[in-house]
C-alpha cells in the first residue's frame, strides 16, 4: 500500500506596524500594513481585526491567484 504524502500549505505575510505622530495631548494612532508575499497583496489597517480578516481571508484560499488579477489590494 503506497503512503500519500501530505501537501503543506504555507503562506508568508509580512506585517509592518508603527505609530504615527500626533497633535500635543493627543493619543498617537498606530497603523500598519499587511502584505501576503508571494502575490504582494497588500492591505493598510489602524485596527488590529482588519490585519485579522485579511490573514483569514488568505487562509481560506487553496490556490494562488492568477499572474493576471490586480494584486494591489492597496487602500487608504
Amino acid at each position: 500500500m503506497a503512503m500519500g504524502r501530505t501537501q503543506w500549505v504555507q503562506h508568508v505575510f509580512i506585517v509592518r506596524i508603527w505609530q504615527e505622530p500626533a497633535a500635543e495631548g493627543q493619543p498617537s494612532p498606530w497603523r500598519g500594513s499587511v502584505e501576503q508575499v508571494p502575490s504582494a497583496e497588500r492591505r493598510y489597517f489602524s485596527q488590529l481585526p482588519d490585519l485579522q480578516q485579511f490573514i483569514v481571508r488568505w487562509l481560506g484560499r487553496t490556490t494562488p491567484p492568477s499572474p493576471d488579477a490586480d494584486g494591489s489590494g492597496e487602500v487608504g
